[in-house]
């Protein structure tokens, strides 16, 4: 007899349920499950579901094809929320409902895929990272470059392996499928607006690659099978007060200045190895009166590899790292921010253990070779 296992696919809008409108641009469409998932014979098997599930309680439910060597028969449900958005319009407040679902609904799921908007998705999947302190389940978030409701839609793959890894795989971490590569949800980046294979991951490898099985190595993941309760511990507030700086040539002290007004915490993308111009004295003294008034400052690496040491390589990054700049170490940005926005909330800790704690590597974020 075939193990059921159930899982929740949160629908939060983004290109993946995407038609175009009256103006001919794309927009989030509403029940995508009855608009066109339920149609499709590789998301959802009508007969097993007539036969077995109509007429019982599960009758709301979905259920994958059965696949080649497994007894596992999945069974997915859509919670699709009331307000679909593009997922640049997200905000912090979206991913604190997000990640306060997940809670929620624990205990109801074998595992959680998120439908999310791929132009966040580095973003989203770094901020539930941080905020889900404890998560015993896996959660995949995933997407499209092509709607659903088109023929050559990527979609139908990757909510598909998406499902199958979050019902038969224990990953307890927040991660990224897509194309046909899982990664982990603090090491994403997208790198392409036209590619299907839209992310990578720079700095570490992926989890897993779909072959004709989906199959993890225990050895890359955060923790070791076993090791991590079945539960979900949320810390549910980020702060808001965070932004990422981009130095570049044309940067001034009066840009730096109105950046870092009023902010907690900053994200300076510099040059390199983590380097900003010293010529120009009045850009760093800028830097370094906004760290004396506790606002906390990471620096990272514009480049797509690489990373920004705790000791400087060149004159250029001395400065900083002088001045109490914390080095992110191979962090992405994406990262790096909501960290940032997740440390900050610890009130419990002092200035000084929240920049011990942005540079120790707590959810698979960063490579410290001191530590």
């Amino acid at each position: 007899m075939s193990q059921i296992k159930r899982v929740l696919v949160i629908y939060t809008g983004g290109t993946f349920g995407m038609l175009k409108n009256e103006k001919g641009v794309l927009t989030p469409q509403k029940d995508i499950e009855h608009r066109v998932i339920r149609k499709l014979s590789q998301l959802h098997d009508e007969s097993y579901w007539h036969k077995h599930l109509a007429k019982t309680d599960k009758a709301d439910y979905l259920v994958l094809p059965d696949g080649k060597d497994t007894d596992i028969k999945v069974l997915y449900k859509i919670y699709e929320y009331d307000e679909l958005k593009d997922s640049s319009d997200f905000m912090i407040e979206d991913w604190l409902k997000m990640a306060r679902d997940i809670k929620k609904f624990y205990y109801d799921y074998d595992g959680f895929v998120v439908l999310h908007g791929t132009d966040t998705t580095a973003y989203g999947a770094s901020v539930l990272s941080f905020m889900l302190e404890s998560v015993g389940k896996t959660v995949v978030l995933t997407g499209a470059q092509v709607p659903i409701f088109q023929p050559r839609s990527d979609g139908n793959n990757n909510i598909l392996c998406a499902i199958l890894i979050a019902a038969t795989l224990h990953i307890p971490e927040v991660t990224v499928f897509f194309g046909a590569k899982l990664f982990r949800g603090t090491r994403v980046k997208k790198v392409s607006n036209t590619k299907i294979y839209a992310f990578d991951s720079p700095n570490f490898p992926p989890l897993l690659e779909a072959k004709t099985t989906l199959e993890v190595d225990p050895k890359m993941l955060i923790h070791p099978p076993g090791s991590v309760p079945d539960e979900c511990r949320l810390h549910d507030k980020l702060a808001q007060k965070v932004y990422v700086l981009k130095v570049a040539p044309t940067i001034t002290p009066e840009i730096i200045r109105a950046v870092f007004e009023g902010m907690e915490g900053v994200v300076l993308e510099t040059y390199g190895n983590g380097n900003i111009p010293i010529k120009r004295k009045e850009i760093y003294k800028e830097i370094e009166k906004a760290v004396k008034n506790n606002v906390l400052v990471v620096n990272v690496t514009q480049c797509i590899n690489g990373t920004v040491q705790g000791k400087a390589i060149y004159e250029t990054g001395l400065l900083l790292v002088e001045c109490g700049v914390v080095p992110a170490f191979d962090m992405t940005a994406e990262a790096a921010l909501a960290k940032l926005s997740y440390v900050l909330t610890k009130t419990e800790l002092s200035y000084q253990e929240k920049v011990e704690l942005m540079k120790t590597n707590i959810r698979g974020e960063l490579y410290n070779p001191n530590h």
